[in-house]
């Protein structure tokens, strides 16, 4: 849909909500009741007062798609990309950059960040939450660096879980189905006098792509499992405390991708090149999560609440494997090359290919080293080169290495919410928070992070058709410095529950430590082959300390409309955004530069529709077109110009519900990806208080194209899994 003919729909809406403009009265006072968010300012809002556009998504919604991971959810908020760079590793970005990290959006669980502190992203498969467990998903479509601080540059995710007094008594659920899914779920809900508590266990399966381009199996299937505790306890009459309890155990499989210095010619040539071709053993990932949080609130009056939160979490990433590879990798004269230059250090291994390697290396080292060449660099090289020759003929050197993370991060956060008088309301607090992460081989031990913040948003409504917001975040972070981001917006009301809106923010996301405090290279452990004794690896990356924030400016134009005779919902969304300062260089042992030199500039219109035509029937509409600019090809691949999706719910009689949602991107990572979604249901009543759901979930791909990368590949265009679940 071209950006000119959204401008023109977006008019007629307008327009049409002019009308009783006449009859104005206060939407506070007069208008129906309507749900709130609070990921937006810190304030509950209703949608016509938000700074900024908001997608959320009820349970009836989440129950609907089927999904059994939440980025599959999340296809149902406009401008979002999902993309996998595996079946056990899924990213989610939006409004796409780089397609194999996500690194800008800040993902909470009740407030809780699970964003990772040491290497910039979300591991979905991780999180120890389960879908059944989830009420509704507030996400935040645009910087909220000013409520939540650095990484909140693109947006906000905030997974919002059930109470626990709505989970009162037993559910037991399981799902299988084609392409390994086996999943189970089971939960229990009791009440005390002045408490509510459920634990639920959960766990998944599935064994990912079916194959490579080649035909062989691709090793990407996982097996997960989790444990949540939570409760509400009402402490007295305005004050409550709840804490959950949270822990998850993973194992993803992975193939073998530790690139040997040399490639290995196909046939292979000499025993060096038999030896490594054939070493392909699996490179399996462990993950173990574990997180405690609580939240205690105070209402001293209706105009005034108080709240304490505070949380800890530790996760590991556990990854070792044994290596083979040339003998030179380990040798001085390589090392010193690398010293050097490492993009030398990187065209010597090219030049060490059987088709280059009676090739003159000086020659070829001053041609393709862009100015980097030196006289030691190319005797250096001499000497590499005839070790290597000298090394075809015997076994190559194996070791063990490891890629284990442990990351650890502690919030502590206090919040005061105010409402002074009818016409003004603000919200304040600080936080303190500690981030830790420790791996041998990406950081040679412990590096630490202590992150301050202060933020505030003030509401004014001088008029009853004007809504002014101001908002803003300092931080302080150790490794990085200060920081502060702000936001104005304006909502003008030009009916009841019908609002325009202006908003400009400015937004940062800081360096991760993997990206600006990095020193990498893997350890020599049971070395054997030809070399004995000690011995270092060629390669280090060293992590710059003196990276910037990224940053991130945005304007927005947004309408937001309630048509409640017709059961309406509609919300609009024009924008232009742009982000200097980014890093996006590939970050790799061998070739590790992260700078500041790369920008991106996105415009383009975004709209969602949710209809409740009838009692039974509902229709949810989405689009989004995205233009963009990007100055690395790294942030070109992921960025859909058109995307949406389209939904219609239906409860049919004698308990029976259906579901059908198309899903849609003319071009995730130069793919197109379209998919037809349906699921049907039917609730059988066994009791008074007891029932059983049985659910069939049918997927099929409306295209032929691989997922996200040419290797993610399935036998079949449709999958399909069954589920039952029993409540008593």
């Amino acid at each position: 849909m071209p950006i000119s003919r959204s401008r023109r729909i977006t008019a007629l809406f307008l327009l049409g909500t002019a009308l009783p403009v006449a009859a104005f009265d206060d939407p506070l006072l007069n208008a129906p009741e309507l749900p709130t968010v609070l990921s937006a300012s810190r304030l509950k809002q209703a949608p016509t007062e938000v700074p900024g556009s908001m997608t959320v998504i009820d349970r009836e919604l989440i129950r609907a798609t089927g999904a059994r991971d939440i980025p599959e959810i999340l296809r149902l908020v406009p401008g979002m990309m999902i993309g996998y760079r595996r079946g056990n590793q899924i990213n989610v970005n939006y409004h796409g950059t780089n397609v194999t990290e996500a690194r800008r959006l800040q993902v909470l669980i009740d407030g809780r960040s699970v964003y990772r502190p040491g290497l910039a992203t979300v591991d979905w498969t991780e999180i120890p939450l389960a879908i059944e467990d989830i009420e509704h998903i507030e996400v935040f479509r645009g910087p909220n660096t000013a409520a939540y601080g650095a990484n909140a540059l693109m947006g906000v995710i905030n997974i919002v879980t059930r109470h626990p007094r709505e989970t009162l008594g037993s559910t037991l659920k399981i799902t299988r189905g084609k392409r390994g899914v086996n999943d189970w779920y089971a939960s229990q809900g009791t009440a005390g006098e002045n408490s509510h508590w459920r634990l639920s266990l959960s766990g998944q399966e599935d064994d990912g792509f079916d194959h490579f381009p080649d035909g062989r199996d691709y090793r990407d299937g996982r097996r997960l499992s989790r444990i949540n505790l939570s409760s509400s306890l009402q402490l007295s009459a305005n004050q409550t405390l709840d804490w959950q309890a949270a822990a998850s155990e993973t194992n993803r499989q992975s193939y073998y991708e530790f690139s040997p210095f040399v490639r290995v010619p196909n046939p292979p040539q000499s025993q060096y090149d038999r030896v490594v071709g054939a070493h392909t053993p699996p490179a399996d990932i462990s993950g173990k999560d574990y997180a405690l949080q609580g939240l205690w609130k105070i209402e001293p009056s209706p105009d005034h609440s108080f709240q304490l939160m505070a949380y800890a979490q530790h996760m590991e990433r556990l990854r070792d494997w044994r290596v083979c590879n040339a003998p030179v990798t380990l040798s001085p004269e390589l090392r010193r090359i690398n010293q050097l230059s490492t993009l030398a250090a990187r065209r010597v291994s090219q030049f060490l290919r059987p088709e280059n390697i009676h090739r003159d290396m000086r020659t070829l080292l001053m041609q393709t080293t862009d100015g980097q060449y030196t006289e030691e660099i190319g005797d250096l090289a001499d000497i590499v080169k005839q070790k290597h020759l000298d090394s075809l003929d015997s076994d190559p050197a194996c070791w063990d290495i490891d890629q284990n993370i442990r990351e650890t991060r502690y919030q502590l956060e206090l919040q005061d919410t105010r409402r002074l008088s009818h016409w003004l309301r603000m919200v304040n607090g600080i936080s303190y928070r500690h981030d830790q992460a420790s791996s041998r081989t990406f950081f040679a031990g412990t590096v630490k992070n202590d992150i301050v913040q202060v933020f505030s948003n003030i509401e004014v409504r001088p008029h009853q058709r004007l809504l002014l917001q101001a908002g803003g975040m300092y931080e302080d972070a150790s490794l990085i410095g200060t920081s502060f981001s702000p936001r104005l917006a304006a909502n003008l009301f030009i009916a009841p529950q019908h609002s325009l809106r202006l908003v400009y923010s400015e937004a940062v996301r800081s360096p991760d430590m993997y990206e600006n405090n990095a020193h990498w290279t893997y350890q020599i452990k049971n070395l054997s082959g030809p070399l004995s004794g000690p011995q270092t690896y060629y390669a280090v990356a060293y992590g710059p300390g003196n990276l910037q924030q990224e940053k991130m400016r945005s304007k927005e134009l947004g309408y937001n409309g309630q048509f409640h005779h017709l059961g309406l919902a509609i919300d609009i969304r024009v924008f232009r955004e742009q982000i200097n300062d980014m890093i996006s260089e590939p970050l790799r042992v061998d070739d590790f530069l992260p700078n500041n030199d790369a920008s991106i500039r996105f415009r383009g219109v975004e709209t969602q529709l949710d209809w409740r035509l009838t009692r039974r029937d509902r229709l949810r509409l989405t689009h989004a077109q995205i233009n963009f600019e990007a100055s690395s090809r790294f942030d070109q691949r992921l960025t859909a110009r058109h995307s949406g999706s389209a939904a219609w719910l239906r409860q049919w009689p004698a308990g029976f519900e259906s579901s059908l949602i198309y899903y849609g991107a003319d071009k995730l990572n130069e793919r197109r990806f379209e998919r037809l979604d349906s699921r049907l249901a039917k609730r059988f009543a066994l009791g008074n208080n007891s029932s059983m759901e049985l659910a069939l979930t049918w997927q099929h791909r409306l295209d032929d194209e691989a997922l996200t990368w040419s290797e993610n590949l399935y036998d079949s265009r449709n999958h399909y899994y069954l589920s039952a679940e029993l409540n008593f």
